[in-house]
């Protein structure tokens, strides 16, 4: 897959747009030249069409608070009548809200860490990336089947939305079990609604955890504006007290040398990189 839409899809452009808007509207205000105000000016929009683009689901408030700070600042800079005074409550807002976005985004960054005992089993649920779709593959759940201490059971079937996810779970005999959850692609892919979407998740979370299940959710790299997807995940998870692996890793995978077979679903080399991910994540008591 193509690395500048791979770092739209992990979450790095949205740093790097907030690092460019930040910088510059603060260069505007000693490089007073109309060259070098234009070609800021630009930065700072090329900035913030990136953060647009990452889709990084956020809550549309804190957007709309760093977007006004950020249009003000941008106003007061390029005029000499401005005070400093204003300037300089620009500066702060502008630093402050930027301050405030990463600091809600990080985390969302950090791996989980799940301890299980040794003769946990682990269900995977969902779609082609865990079922695989060719016929010689040993799919990650087959590989961390193999690696770790753990019995892995894979339900995931190719072609699976979340509604679909709902009629794997009632496949899960064993209670007390890790629910590994990776579902949403085809969902986001076949244009289902993200309410519909969120909804699915739900009634999936609510029945995983009345069962006593740890889940690990695969957080979805989201296309452009997006948002929504990637909010019920989030919001779900924190909900039901389920684990949320970073998009960045399955973004990761994606983008590994020879990781796919055709820019999406998983080669060998793809699911012993998932595997690994998955066995990095998991702690034995």
């Amino acid at each position: 897959m193509n690395p500048i839409a791979l770092s739209f899809a992990d979450g790095t452009v949205f740093f790097v747009g907030l690092v460019l808007v930040l910088a510059c509207e603060l260069m505007m205000m000693r490089f007073r030249k109309r060259i070098a105000q234009t070609v800021l000016s630009l930065i700072v929009f090329l900035g913030i069409f990136f953060v647009a683009l990452s889709a990084t689901p956020l809550p549309g408030w804190m957007y709309l608070v760093w977007g006004l700070s950020v249009s003000i600042g941008f106003v007061l800079f390029r005029r000499d009548s401005a005070s400093k005074r204003k300037k300089t409550f620009a500066v702060a807002a502008i630093l402050l809200t930027t301050l405030s976005l990463c600091a809600v985004e990080v985390p969302y960054h950090i791996p989980p860490e799940l301890s299980l005992p040794e003769k946990t089993t682990i269900y995977v649920i969902g779609d082609s990336i865990s079922a695989g779709v060719g016929l010689n593959q040993q799919c990650w759940p087959t590989v961390l089947n193999e690696t770790s201490p753990y019995h892995v059971v894979n339900l995931a079937q190719a072609g699976a939305t979340v509604n679909n996810a709902i009629d794997q779970a009632k496949q899960i005999t064993v209670s007390n079990s890790l629910v590994i959850v990776e579902f949403g692609g085809n969902d986001m892919l076949g244009g289902t609604d993200a309410s519909l979407f969120r909804s699915r998740l739900e009634t999936l979370l609510s029945a995983l955890r009345k069962d006593n299940h740890q889940v690990l959710i695969l957080e979805l790299p989201l296309f452009p504006f997006q948002n929504s997807y990637g909010g019920a995940q989030r919001s779900l998870a924190w909900k039901y007290q389920s684990a949320l692996l970073p998009k960045r890793y399955f973004t990761r995978v994606l983008g590994m040398h020879k990781g796919t077979i055709d820019g999406l679903h998983l080669s060998q080399e793809g699911h012993g990189e998932m595997a690994g991910i998955i066995a990095a994540v998991i702690k034995q008591k």
